[in-house]
Parts: structure tokens; C-alpha cells; sequence
């Protein structure tokens, strides 16, 4: 007796779920129809899949194996179906992106733009620190993730699309937002206020910093760049951060880039993913669209 797609997908839910009577309700199945399924699946493979343990239902060792490879044909079938529709010259399916915190005010722009272009994609953005990033490129979970600092211990593809200017910013009435020919050695004795360990901007702050000699005074650390801005306008402290987070906040003249040598530091933003990942359509028409446009013309 040959299986099918629907038994796999059946057993599947089952897997997901941990439950006959979820998976039926997710399938609008009743639930002996989902026993059956799963039962000839168990019966063509000559293995338990399933265990039950007290009241839960648990995988099997053949049972994630199979999880794992039903995973893959499903990926692979909505790659068919995505370049069946780019051969008949329409692209269509889903973008699913994880991205650094600093990423989120001009991604959305990119974003917006492609789907215009492209009315049948679905896209999904995930903003998070980069450690957590990190974790989802390990486990390919997204599409593609985008940083400015790569990792050191992944292999990956790496596509440069943007430049990342970093600069020094100050409370718009400190002492030094006025003068000119600044060096990091002015800033020494000044309070700063640093992103959490991890961060791709504090690592490039700490790089400057030790090839400076100095050890700038540590007053704050925080989680997000919406909190190191806070802090900069209340007057804490002095940071390094990403022209594209400060956009607003300079035009409203609420925050004051300071003038020092070697800055503004550029480095780039990286669309990445795990070497040997086997791209869908949308993701390969992303990349070429984003290394290819100017992408500076629609940021704010």
C-alpha cells in the first residue's frame, strides 16, 4: 500500500499539534478519519511513528524523522508551485525575513516597494536582537536575515545592499555639539550609553574605542534603539548609532550628530542565508531586487 501527500500532511498536524482531536479540528477532519490516516501511514513505514506517554502524545525517533523529511517536501512543493507561477511570469508566495532591530526603519521600505511590484507575495517580518537572529539562521527558520555584522561561526551567502552610516550622536545642547575636528580621545571623559552585548552597533563601538586606546565612560546599557535615543535626548549620555534610526529625530532637531574624525563609520547592510540553502523564487527575485535598486531614493 502506497501514502500520499494528505496522510503526510495529516500526520503532520498530529506531530504539531501533539493531539488527534487538535490536528482534526485544525483539518476540519473528524478525528477517527485522522487515526485512520496516520494508522495506514504507521502501517506502509511498518513502524510507530507515535508514542503515548501518561496522557501526551510524543514522536517517535522514525516519527521526527519523518516529521523532519515531511517538513523539507513541503518547502520543496511550495518551491514548485512558486516557480511554476514565475515561469507564467507571476510571482507568487511568501517572504519570510528576520531581522536586527536597526533593520526595521528601512526594511518595511524595501519591503513595500518589492510587493508593489509583486501584488501575489505574502511577506513576513521578524525584528529581533541579533542574538536571537542568529539562532533563527542556525535553525533556518526565515527566508533570509539581515544584518550588518555577520556572524562569525556560520557559513553563509552574504549580499550587500546598503550602505550602514554610523555616527557619534549627543544631546542636541552638550558641550561638545558644536565643535569641529573632534577625536574619539575628546569623547573620553563623556558618559555613553551602549546597546546590550550582542548588538552589531555596540560591537563596532567597542572595535573603534580599543583602536583608539580609550575606554569610554559606560554609564547605560540598553536592549533597543528606541531606548539609546531616549537616553541620548534626556541627556545621559553620548552613542553611537545608525544614521538610519535617527531620521526623525534629527529633523525635528532633537538630536545632535557630533563632529568627529573617522565618523561617519560605514559599514553595510547583508542579506544573508545558510550556504547550500536552496532558495525559492521570491527570495532569489528579493535578493536581485535589493542588490540591484538604489535603495537610498525610498528611505526617508
Amino acid at each position: 500500500m502506497s501514502y500520499s501527500l494528505h496522510q503526510l500532511q495529516v500526520f503532520a498536524s498530529v506531530a504539531k499539534n501533539k493531539s488527534m482531536t487538535k490536528a482534526s479540528e485544525e483539518l476540519f477532519m473528524s478525528q477517527p478519519a485522522v487515526s485512520i490516516q496516520v494508522k495506514k501511514l504507521q502501517e506502509h513505514f511498518d513502524i510507530e511513528l507515535f508514542e503515548m506517554i501518561g496522557k501526551q502524545l510524543y514522536l517517535t525517533e522514525a516519527g521526527k524523522e519523518l516529521f523532519e523529511t515531511q517538513k523539507r517536501i513541503e518547502a520543496e512543493l511550495e518551491n514548485l508551485n512558486m516557480a511554476f507561477h514565475e515561469f507564467k511570469g507571476s510571482l507568487r508566495g511568501d517572504l519570510k525575513i528576520v531581522v536586527v532591530s536597526t533593520a526595521k526603519y528601512f526594511m518595511p521600505y524595501l519591503l513595500g516597494y518589492f510587493r508593489k511590484q509583486n501584488e501575489n507575495i505574502n511577506i513576513s517580518l521578524k525584528v529581533t536582537d541579533r542574538i536571537e537572529l542568529i539562532e533563527h539562521l542556525k535553525q533556518n527558520r526565515y527566508d533570509l536575515a539581515v544584518v550588518s555584522m555577520l556572524p562569525e561561526d556560520l557559513d553563509l551567502e552574504v549580499n550587500e545592499f546598503l550602505k550602514n552610516p554610523l555616527n557619534i550622536a549627543a544631546p542636541v545642547n552638550h558641550p561638545l555639539a558644536k565643535k569641529k575636528g573632534l577625536s574619539l580621545k575628546d569623547l573620553k571623559d563623556h558618559d555613553f550609553v551602549i546597546r546590550e552585548r550582542g548588538s552589531g552597533t555596540r560591537m563596532v563601538m567597542e572595535k573603534l574605542f580599543k583602536k583608539a586606546k580609550i575606554n569610554p565612560r559606560l554609564v547605560m546599557e540598553l536592549s533597543t534603539n528606541e531606548a539609546v535615543k531616549q537616553a541620548i535626548m534626556a541627556g545621559i549620555g553620548l552613542s553611537v548609532i545608525s544614521d538610519h534610526s535617527m531620521v526623525l529625530e534629527r529633523s525635528m532637531d532633537r538630536i545632535q550628530i557630533l563632529d568627529v574624525d573617522g565618523f561617519p563609520y560605514t559599514n553595510t547592510w547583508k542579506l544573508v542565508y545558510l550556504k547550500g540553502k536552496k532558495l525559492s523564487p521570491v527570495s532569489r527575485n528579493f535578493i536581485d531586487f535589493a542588490v540591484s535598486t538604489k535603495v537610498d531614493k525610498w528611505l526617508p
